[in-house]
């Protein structure tokens, strides 16, 4: 079969079609594919960090307008998330991931080149939906292949969406200083699209999880709401710093947009550190344990960052923060799809749903504490959020089940 009707019959029919001459994939080809669908991701997210200050002046309005239309992204996430189990349950995950993620590249464009408020939010909404749809897919995924192996992986798959912030962050803030936002955001999506393209036709069948994720949305369950309010906490933090870190920096240290959007990306630097790590840390001291230490450490590297005088000292400190909240949300995830053995797919899509509702409420609540206050301070929210995960901590036990 000629090269571009094998990717056509993989994309439309899926990768399980009889049709396709194909070889299937193994579980160790699956595992390295779908870290790189984490990568693009990850790269994506990242590009955009360098954006955020220049919407915010392009837009012209305060931290609390521009707080809230930044719910519009995790907003369309929320929307999206509860229908993404219904989709893998008719579809698959392996299907699911591949064409969200080719969506994921054409909205990128959206809020970059928005001329007003109204189109921003409309386009941030958009985004928003392929982000949380394609992230929901992925995760069910990544625990049909964590299944397979019969070991954990979940860490290494977001390890590769840290690297992709770094990458897409570090990347994206050169090539905008060099070329500018246009010329930046052509590059970062074709070179994803690139990436998604090859890795395809390296996911598990879609028989895999194709009918067990239930024909109903996946609102949480009682099983998943405790993991899912401790993602709603974890995903609060790394909302905020995602929205807020570059434009705190831009501001308290009189620092241009690409310098400033360093912070994020040494922030994914450390999570992609941790990440990399996490699946044997997990075997070793079990999740209740690694999740423990990891959230003190967010806690008390994100305070550090906040309060010292200097840039540098400050983007270290990002990255001890990252390294602490990197594992944190992988074993929520895998907690929540292995709380629903017959269904990971929903009970990924009901964890991811609470967790995306903090994504959604970290940016704007970080906004109007900050209008009244300062936005150091405001941030601070998260040190406070990230001890509560410490404390309640031995939720995520489920995580440790094979």
């Amino acid at each position: 079969m000629p090269c571009g009707g094998s990717f056509r019959n993989r994309l439309v029919n899926g990768p399980d079609n009889e049709a396709s001459i194909m070889i299937p994939a193994t579980p160790s080809q699956a595992r390295w594919a779908l870290g790189a669908t984490f990568l693009l991701h990850g790269i994506l997210v990242g590009a955009w960090v360098p954006h955020i200050p220049l919407a915010k002046e392009r837009l012209d309005v305060g931290p609390a307008v521009f707080g809230l239309a930044l719910l519009a992204f995790a907003g369309g996430a929320v929307f999206a998330m509860p229908t993404a189990g219904v989709l893998i349950n008719r579809f698959g995950s392996a299907r699911l991931v591949a064409l969200t993620g080719f969506a994921f590249c054409l909205a990128f464009f959206g809020p970059i080149f928005a001329p007003t408020l109204f189109t921003f939010v409309v386009a941030g909404f958009i985004m928003g939906m392929f982000i949380g749809s394609m992230d929901v897919a992925m995760n069910a995924h990544g625990i049909a292949v964590e299944k397979s192996l019969k070991h954990p992986t979940m860490s290494m798959l977001h390890g590769g969406f840290s690297i992709g912030g770094m990458i897409g962050a570090f990347l994206g803030a050169g090539l905008m200083k060099l070329y500018g936002e246009a010329v930046q955001a052509i590059v970062i999506s074709a070179l994803c699209i690139t990436i998604q393209a090859i890795v395809l036709r390296f996911y598990l069948p879609s028989t895999v999880d194709k009918g067990l994720s239930g024909s109903h949305f996946a609102w949480p369950t009682r099983a998943t709401v405790g993991l899912g309010l401790l993602c709603f906490l974890a995903l609060m933090i790394e909302g905020s710093i995602l929205d807020w870190a570059a434009i705190m920096m831009r501001e308290k240290f009189l620092v241009d947009a690409s310098f400033a959007a360093l912070a994020f990306g040494f922030y994914q630097g450390g999570m992609a550190v941790s990440r990399l790590s996490g699946d044997w840390l997990r075997v070793k001291v079990g999740a209740v344990r690694m999740v423990t230490l990891s959230a003190w450490l967010a806690a008390g590297g994100t305070a550090v960052a906040l309060l010292v005088p200097n840039p540098y000292v400050a983007m270290a400190a990002f990255t001890l923060a990252g390294l602490g909240l990197g594992n944190i949300a992988p074993v929520l995830f895998a907690g929540g799809g292995r709380l629903e053995p017959d269904a990971p797919g929903r009970g990924i899509a009901a964890v991811t749903t609470l967790g995306y509702a903090g994504f959604l409420a970290g940016p704007p609540m970080i906004g109007l504490a900050a209008q009244v206050t300062s936005l150091p301070t405001a941030l601070f929210l998260t040190v406070i959020a990230a001890l509560v995960i410490a404390f309640y901590s031995r939720s995520v036990q489920a995580a440790d089940t094979f």
